[in-house]
């Protein structure tokens, strides 16, 4: 049902602690930013007219709640959602920025990228206004700005005075418009889906959940010369650390209210990067380019499908591995969490064509390595040459803040999930914090199956036959395609394979 939306935010600034080694364990790095903090504080029915207060401390009349927010900033800033039939309305103060070395009292706007509002609206300090600090105390100065959006699909807000060096700073926000319920309505044949569950008005962008990923980036010089007033040329930036959604790897792997750094800063709800699906399951991307270098963004696992770039369907539906995302741009991808049983599971856990299964030659390799004194652990300390992977859910690691346990396929029982796969900056000097691997802008992605039995005994048969089977009856004439492929299902069906 369609509503107006009343969002409170306030220019402030703040620090973040960013990791500086693969475990978020050492000392971190501080970093000052700016940012937009606050969110919705109450929205309207259309049709019915009522209110629904959501957060009474972000009543903008409020001078007290106000000025607690004072020096909270993060990044990214608050997300937002609404539908294409919503009406936005965005209250915003500038509260200054006093946590530098001296108080700086820029002016501030939020313009609403891809939003293509009236001019007044756009936020522009060569065309539109500037709003000034508020005093401590003293009643809002502010101005409230409105967008109707048009289409449906991933947008982004940031501040648009000084643009080159508060977009930096870490002003910015997601803005994510979903398709109106009406244009919908006649796709949704089950409990639980909504309109929310498509990027566009065609059925075919439905997904079971979505991630934002915003991406930026940061030159912790520039960062350090604003904090202290100092002065720093732009054409000279050259960023050492890469972020998704406000956090370096391994920060990724939290969820947004955890707090990490000595700082314990959180990152606003709505910007969990930790993919976590089931097998067969279908989630969405949304790529979100707020720094200032393109991101050839590539995902493990499967080919995404383009059903959104800039706001706008893509009729194309191009299928990728890797998607180039220049800075201001926005790519929704569709992936399908498919079963990749049928093609692996058999080698991994039997063997085939000859080659003992996976898991004994990793095994092998493990213990011969150890023997002649080449042994390197796998990713996080592991004792054998298989990954310590973080899996959500389970006990702690280290100091860091998680809630993990640790997947390691050479202690597991013939078991094929969960699956783990990773989505990073394939620049992949981008995926370290400050040089350091890995780090940056790098997720983790979670396939389960519920109720997943071990794998059985390798049958008297072998893989090998039952592919060298196939293999003839395919390709030497003994029967057509049809038949082939049913006696092949009959074959993996008989032998449990």
């Amino acid at each position: 049902m369609a509503k107006k939306l009343f969002y409170s935010l306030y220019a402030t600034d703040g620090f973040i602690d960013l990791p500086t080694d693969p475990t978020g364990c050492l000392e971190r790095r501080n970093i000052y930013v700016f940012g937009f903090v606050g969110g919705l504080w109450k929205f309207q029915d259309k049709c019915t007219g009522k209110y629904t207060i959501c957060d009474s401390d972000l009543d903008p009349s409020n001078i007290t709640k106000r000025d607690e927010l004072r020096g909270t900033a993060v990044i990214p800033s608050p997300l937002i959602k609404m539908d294409v039939d919503d009406e936005l309305f965005i209250t915003f103060t500038n509260l200054g920025l006093l946590r530098a070395k001296e108080p700086i009292l820029d002016v501030h706007s939020i313009h609403i990228h891809g939003g293509h509002v009236a001019t007044q609206l756009d936020g522009v300090p060569e065309t539109s206004f500037g709003v000034p600090v508020t005093p401590i105390g003293k009643p809002s100065i502010s101005i409230t700005y409105y967008f109707k959006p048009e289409t449906p699909g991933s947008y982004f807000y940031h501040c648009h005075q000084e643009a080159a060096e508060h977009v930096q700073m870490g002003m910015y926000g997601g803005l994510i418009v979903y398709p109106a319920a009406a244009d919908v309505r006649k796709f949704i044949n089950s409990k639980g889906i909504t309109n929310r569950n498509f990027a566009n008005s065609e059925p075919s962008s439905f997904f079971d959940k979505e991630y934002v990923i915003l991406l930026s980036d940061i030159d912790s010089r520039w960062h350090d010369a604003v904090q202290n007033q100092t002065g720093f040329n732009p054409v000279e930036f050259r960023p050492d650390w890469w972020l998704v959604n406000g956090r370096a790897f391994p920060d990724t792997l939290l969820p947004s209210g955890t707090a990490v750094g000595g700082g314990a800063y959180k990152i606003p709800a709505g910007y969990d990067s930790y993919v976590h699906i089931k097998n067969g399951q279908k989630f969405l991307l949304r790529l979100i380019n707020m720094g200032y270098q393109p991101v050839p963004w590539h995902t493990h696992g499967w080919h995404g499908m383009i059903v959104n770039k800039d706001a706008h369907p893509n009729m194309h539906m191009e299928k990728v591995f890797t998607q180039l995302v220049g800075s201001g741009e926005s790519y929704d991808l569709l992936f399908i969490a498919e079963d990749k049983r049928l093609n692996y599971e058999d080698y991994i856990f039997c063997g085939k064509s000859g080659f003992p299964p996976l898991m004994t030659q990793v095994d092998d390799a493990t213990k011969e390595s150890k023997a002649e004194g080449t042994f390197m652990p796998g990713f996080g300390d592991s004792d054998t040459l298989w990954a310590n992977t973080p899996e959500a859910g389970g006990t702690t690691l280290c100091p860091f803040p998680g809630n993990f346990k640790v997947q390691n396929y050479g202690t597991s029982d013939r078991l094929f999930f969960p699956q783990f796969y990773i989505a990073h900056n394939h620049d992949d000097y981008k995926v370290t914090n400050n040089g350091v691997y890995p780090g940056g802008q790098l997720i983790f992605i979670q396939t389960d199956l519920p109720k997943e039995r071990p794998y059985p005994p390798c049958g008297p048969k072998t893989n090998q036959e039952v592919d060298d089977k196939f293999f003839k009856v395919q390709t030497c004439g003994e029967n057509t395609d049809l038949k082939a492929d049913e006696q092949f299902l009959k074959l993996r069906t008989c032998f449990e394979i």
